[in-house]
């Protein structure tokens, strides 16, 4: 890791590398019926970064993107994801005007000790999950 980079990650196959030159300006997991989705799982655990902390390192080529139109805002929101193992990379809500990126936790080395602030779409949670203590619980998105 370069002495810029707080956080380096990968996708499964190590195909694109990033490197995210700050911390996180928010981390929350979501429940939404996309993220439980793509995630093949209840929820995703997202770190919110300012889009220009975020490089791609190696890998640029492997990236692929498709947009939700869908979305519980109204705005469409584009995912990225590796071309070749599928990873889950980043969301970029249109709203957000290119201004910030909300990167999967698990991507990033030493993601995991990266714990939610908040959990939106809660309603969705299944019954048997708990929430994260101490955690703003919202039972949709967050307005």
């Amino acid at each position: 890791m370069s002495s810029s980079s707080m956080f380096t990650g990968s996708c499964l196959c190590g195909g694109i590398r990033l490197s995210v030159s700050s911390s996180p300006i928010a981390v929350f997991s979501c429940f939404c019926g996309h993220c439980s989705k793509a995630a093949g799982a209840t929820h995703q655990v997202i770190a919110k970064f300012a889009s220009e902390t975020v490089e791609i390192v190696s890998g640029s080529d492997l990236v692929s993107t498709f947009t939700l139109t869908d979305t519980s805002s109204g705005s469409p929101k584009t995912k990225a994801f590796c071309r070749t193992c599928g990873t889950p990379l980043w969301t970029t809500p249109a709203s957000a005007k290119g201004q910030f990126l909300l990167v999967r936790t698990s991507l990033l080395d030493g993601g995991t000790g990266l714990q939610p602030a908040s959990e939106i779409f809660v309603a969705s949670r299944p019954a048997w999950q708990h929430a994260v203590d101490g955690a703003v619980q919202w039972e949709g998105m967050r307005r």
